[in-house]
């Protein structure tokens, strides 16, 4: 969803008379946290597909630790245009996941349209390890509860970061004030 959020900021910013060459412009404070956050996010991917034996604790952490420092990633850059749009959508998720005790809540009747019936009982069952049923879980409004089609659930928290994102991207590439490569100027008193 983060991906076409991208890919959306650049279209939009494009129709704008923007340049995609001005986002090598950018310059982002505190870039080593989403980089550490990038690669955390990697090893809780690696362990989602089963790769890697882990505890819940260490998935949790990880997770935790991934959400932490994207969100001191967004508070240094909150100077920049829109900004705090997906820092908003970040707080929201992070919220959730605490307040369930590390869990996300899932929509049971989504997760059984998306991922079949077996997904539904396990997850009624409490056998999912890191998703609790929206029905039992704490403010379960901002839980993954919307689908997208046929593809995947998200939650309001990832709809507002996602839309955040493609601002931020759009605000970007369209700002005529951002240098460009293709123009060096010289002063005019230089070669006298």
């Amino acid at each position: 969803m983060f991906f076409e959020a991208l890919i959306l900021g650049m279209i939009i910013g494009y129709a704008r008379r923007g340049r995609i060459s001005r986002l090598a412009y950018v310059h982002f404070n505190a870039q080593p946290l989403i980089y550490v956050s990038a690669v955390l996010y990697l090893g809780i991917i690696v362990m989602n597909l089963g790769l890697y034996d882990y505890s819940s604790f260490l998935y949790a952490g990880f997770l935790l630790i991934s959400f932490i420092l994207t969100l001191l990633f967004l508070i240094a850059n909150i100077s920049m245009k829109f900004m705090f749009v997906p820092l908003i959508g970040l707080f929201l998720n992070l919220l959730v996941f605490l307040v369930n005790g590390f869990k996300f809540p899932l929509d049971a009747a989504a997760a059984a349209k998306i991922y079949g019936t077996e997904i539904y009982e396990l997850l009624n069952n409490g056998k999912i390890i890191f998703f609790t049923s929206a029905e039992n879980a704490s403010l379960s409004f901002l839980g993954n509860i919307i689908t997208v089609g046929n593809l995947f659930i998200v939650s309001i928290g990832d709809i507002i970061a996602a839309m955040g994102i493609a601002l931020v991207i759009q605000a970007i590439i369209s700002d005529k004030f951002i240098q460009s490569r293709n123009r060096i100027t010289f002063s005019k008193n230089i070669f006298k």
